[in-house]
This record gives C-alpha cells, structure tokens and sequence, in this order.
C-alpha cells in the first residue's frame, strides 16, 4: 500500500513536469509568434492607409505604430530595423523586412558566443544541453497598397 502511494506521487510528479515544460515552451514559442503578427499589422495598416505619404512620412509613423501594438523596442532584434525596407512608388506604399529569432529555452551557452558561429565540439556540460534547446524562427513580414 505504501509503495504505491509513494509510485501514484512520482508518476504526479513526473506528468506536473512534463505539462510545465511544454507549458514553458508553448509560452517562449506563442511570444515569438505573436511580436510577428502584431508587426504584420502594423505593416498592412500602414500599407493601406499611406494615402499619398511619402517614405519619410511612413518612417515617422513606425515609432507610434509600434508603440500603439505594445512592441517595446527588445521585442524586435536589430536585424529587423536594418532590414527594415519602406518604398512609394506611384502613390503605393511597400514594407517589408526580415529577421531571424533565437529562443534559448535554458539560456544561451557561455562558454560560447552564441551570437557568432560555434562548433559543438566547443561546447561542454550543460552549454551542450543549453545548445541542443534552441530554437530559432525566420520572420519576413511584408505588406503594400492594394
């Protein structure tokens, strides 16, 4: 009777863990995807509502865009701002970018750079762990004038 008791709270525990790392994993994924979304947005309302605006008129507006779909300047890495493309061309407004997102689900390596190539023969001990939970999502948000 007592090593049941004792095998049903391993088993409970055994499940809590497994649901609170997909758990974790749903959230760390669903953030990554929705900063996408709400960018996609932003370039579909700006797109359709350029009305005649020039580039530097449609650049102005981005700050206040973004700050109205709660993006905070980390949401979104460099890359995405330096691929950032605005063109009008006979009155029709294009934008686009693309960017690449990391997720270290345990935190990134640090005995590594993780920002720059690496080997995994280079990593050790729980950087290999930390490398093999990665993972990484390619974003290429686009919209014009209809």
């Amino acid at each position: 009777m007592q090593a049941e008791r004792g095998f049903s709270t391993i088993k409970m525990i055994f499940w809590l863990a497994v649901i609170g790392a997909a758990g974790w994993v749903a959230v760390a994924v669903t953030n990554v995807y929705f900063i996408d979304w709400k960018v996609q947005e932003i370039f579909d309302g700006a797109a359709h509502n350029s009305g005649g605006r020039t580039v530097a008129e449609i650049q102005a507006k981005m700050p206040e865009l973004y700050r109205l779909n709660s993006i905070l300047p980390g949401d979104l890495p460099d890359e995405y701002y330096d691929n950032l493309l605005i063109s009008v061309t006979e009155g029709k407004a294009y934008i686009s970018s693309f960017y690449h997102v990391t997720v270290w689900l345990i935190g990134p390596p640090e005995d590594v750079n993780p920002d720059e190539e690496y080997d995994d023969a280079d990593l050790r001990g729980l950087d290999k762990v930390r490398a093999k939970l990665r993972m990484d999502f390619d974003f290429a948000p686009s919209s014009s004038t209809p």
